[in-house]
C-alpha cells in the first residue's frame, strides 16, 4: 500500500484545525463572559430589597444584643431575628418602643420602594429557631 500524507487535499491538516479551534475557543470564551457579566448585575428586585434593608439596619445598632438581623419576604413581610432572652428582659415600654420604631422604619423603607403602591405590610418578630413571637400589620 502506498503512503499518501495528504490524502484530503493539498493543504497541511493541523494548522487549518488548529484555527478552527482556537477561533471557537475565543467565541466560547467571549460568551461566557457576557453571560458572566450579564448575571451579575443585580436585579431591580434585589437593588429594591437591599435599599429597604439598609434603611432598617439602625435598628440593629439602637437596639443591639435584642435585634439580630432581618429578612425580607417577598411580597411584604419584613422578618426580624430576635435574641429572645434579651427580648424578654426588656421592659413592656421598651418592648413596644422597639416595636413601634421596627413598624415605622418599615412602613416607610417599603414606600420609598415602592411609590404609589398600597398594600397591607407585615413585621413579624421571630427567634434564633424561627418561631413567631410577635406580628405586627399597617397599611401603606
Amino acid at each position: 500500500m502506498q503512503f499518501r500524507p495528504c490524502a484530503h487535499g493539498s493543504e497541511a491538516g493541523w494548522p487549518n484545525r488548529f484555527r478552527t479551534m482556537t477561533g471557537l475557543r475565543f467565541l466560547t470564551h467571549a460568551v461566557v463572559a457576557t453571560l458572566a457579566v450579564a448575571c451579575s448585575q443585580p436585579s431591580a428586585r434585589e437593588r429594591t430589597d437591599d435599599a429597604e434593608l439598609a434603611a432598617v439596619a439602625p435598628l440593629k445598632a439602637q437596639y443591639s444584643g435584642v435585634v439580630m438581623g432581618f429578612d425580607i419576604r417577598p411580597p411584604n413581610t419584613l422578618i426580624v431575628s430576635l435574641d429572645l432572652q434579651s427580648y424578654f428582659d426588656m421592659d413592656d415600654d421598651a418592648v413596644a418602643a422597639m416595636q413601634r420604631t421596627a413598624l415605622i422604619r418599615w412602613r416607610a423603607a417599603w414606600k420609598s420602594g415602592h411609590p404609589r403602591a398600597h398594600t397591607l405590610l407585615h413585621l413579624r418578630f421571630i427567634d434564633f429557631i424561627g418561631r413567631k413571637v410577635a406580628t405586627l400589620t399597617t397599611n401603606a
